[in-house]
């Protein structure tokens, strides 16, 4: 038996997931990802009892995961049942054979347990915003959670899921008006019911846990948009998929195979709630049920700024200079803060602090093309509280840091403009030369500002006949980058 590890097992009514973590001075560790589509909800009678072929997908899902838990100890181990396992009358048929597979017992967690644990999943993994609305759109039910910090302040679970909504709505296989019509209103019958508890709140930030949410976002990403979910996005995508006119036909660019059949309902469930929430803005994030199942597992300390914690972290785990880092990341959002692009947002800048933070990642591989390393690690390895495109983001500005640009990198982001994208890359690169060698030279003697499409370093001759070393590297880093002129005066 290995005690550092640890599982969580989350038996959903569209997937039953495990999740196996390492407890690696005191952080989680992922060593295990295993997921299966069991649909248990479409076993589900009008009478709320499971039939046997969905049960027996089930069971043999459980015996796959039975031996991956064979060397953790028991206590390491939590498995919890959702939505399905609460409604079905004969769940205790389904659970005693569960139990023999595993061998160990399965909880049938209510909805606010559940919607708690969503919540608090989140919480240890995404930046913590002062309120934020939390939505887990799942085969059988779906979570609504406001809350502050790490406290969930309003918890809901309702009866509606995309497995659910396929069976009673789209069971025809059509993708036209009048079926997504009806999907809609009769999600809205049942958000009516909870709304004003919401409505009631202002909160800063929307974040989707569920596979529905992560759908979605790939395919606007795969179609050249970036990752936030609008309505209007939602919209379009919504006409996309009734020009399809069929489920077997949904061959949308970025929409996976597995996702396919429960596309269309769980797209007009969340159509519904940005309506009757009025959700303006939504980013998918990876934490969820499981992650706070971890963390209960763990029993340790939430982090109260997430994101620093993962940065603090990864610099341990490659051995960075924190204090040095820490001076390049202040250089490179005080240079960035001069720019006036009308499309830069400060949500841009501070993310280039955080890639100040992590620039020098891939010095632990080789220090001639740390740059490259860099990006390949951050592209690679898990970031808590940074979403998917944040971290696409952070890695292609690493991999470009030093040495000669690679732009392609720069285009591939999908977080912002790939010009915006070249003029923060560009401060990370002044400011690495600024501090570089261990020197303090003061930010303060260098200045940018934008003209046309240029941007424009200006300085003293007086600063850099003092400091030739770093008027030298300032004339290369403007010979390399086409965006740079150097201007003393």
């Amino acid at each position: 038996m290995n005690n550092n590890i640890y599982a969580a097992i989350d038996l959903g009514s569209n997937s039953f997931h495990m999740l196996v973590v390492q407890n690696i001075a005191g952080t989680p560790r992922t060593i295990a990802k295993v997921k299966r589509k069991v649909r248990l909800a479409s076993g589900l009678d009008h009478n709320n009892y499971l039939d046997d072929a969905a049960m027996n997908r089930g069971w043999q899902c459980l015996a796959l995961f039975a031996e991956r838990l064979s060397n953790i100890p028991p206590q390491n181990i939590k498995i919890v049942s959702t939505a399905t396992l609460r409604l079905a009358k004969n769940a205790n048929v389904f659970c005693a054979k569960a139990n023999d597979i595993l061998g160990l017992p399965i909880d049938i967690i209510s909805g606010e347990q559940e919607a708690a644990l969503i919540y608090h999943g989140m919480a240890v993994t995404s930046d913590s915003a002062d309120k934020r609305m939390i939505v887990d759109i799942g085969g059988a039910s779906t979570e609504l959670i406001l809350g502050q910090g790490f406290k969930p302040l309003v918890l809901n679970s309702l009866n509606i899921g995309c497995v659910t909504w396929l069976e009673r709505y789209f069971n025809d296989g059509l993708l036209n008006q009048v079926n997504f019509t009806r999907a809609m209103d009769g999600a809205s019958e049942v958000i009516e019911l909870v709304k004003q508890d919401y409505l009631a709140h202002r909160w800063q930030l929307s974040l989707g846990a569920s596979g529905s949410i992560q759908a979605v976002q790939e395919v606007l990403v795969a179609q050249g948009l970036n990752e936030e979910i609008t309505l209007a996005k939602l919209n379009q995508v919504l006409q996309q998929t009734m020009g399809r006119q069929k489920l077997q036909k949904l061959n949308l660019v970025g929409l996976k195979e597995e996702r396919k059949l429960v596309f269309a309902s769980g797209l007009a469930i969340l159509i519904t709630l940005f309506k009757q929430l009025n959700i303006e803005r939504m980013i998918s994030s990876g934490g969820a049920l499981r992650e706070g199942l971890i963390d209960q597992l763990f029993n340790q300390a939430v982090p109260q700024d997430i994101r620093a914690n993962c940065c603090e972290q990864l610099q341990q785990r490659f051995q960075l200079d924190s204090i040095h880092a820490c001076q390049v990341a202040k250089t490179a959002i005080y240079l960035a803060r001069q720019l006036t692009s009308p499309t830069l947002k400060p949500q841009d800048i501070e993310l280039l602090g955080y890639a100040g933070l992590l620039h020098e990642v891939g010095t632990s591989v080789e220090f001639l093309a740390a740059n490259r390393h860099g990006h390949y690690i951050l592209s690679h390895c898990a970031m808590a509280g940074f979403s998917k495109q944040q971290r696409k983001f952070i890695a292609a500005v690493v991999g470009n840091y030093k040495c000669t640009l690679a732009i392609e990198l720069l285009s591939e982001q999908a977080w912002c403009s790939p010009q915006d994208a070249l003029s923060l890359t560009s401060c990370l690169r002044l400011a690495v030369i600024i501090n570089g060698g261990g020197q303090d030279h003061r930010r303060d003697d260098i200045s940018l500002h934008s003209v046309a499409d240029k941007i424009i370093v200006s300085t003293t001759a007086k600063f850099l006949d003092q400091n030739p070393l770093l008027n030298a590297e300032l004339e290369q880093e403007v010979a390399l980058n086409n965006l740079l002129n150097l201007n003393s005066v």
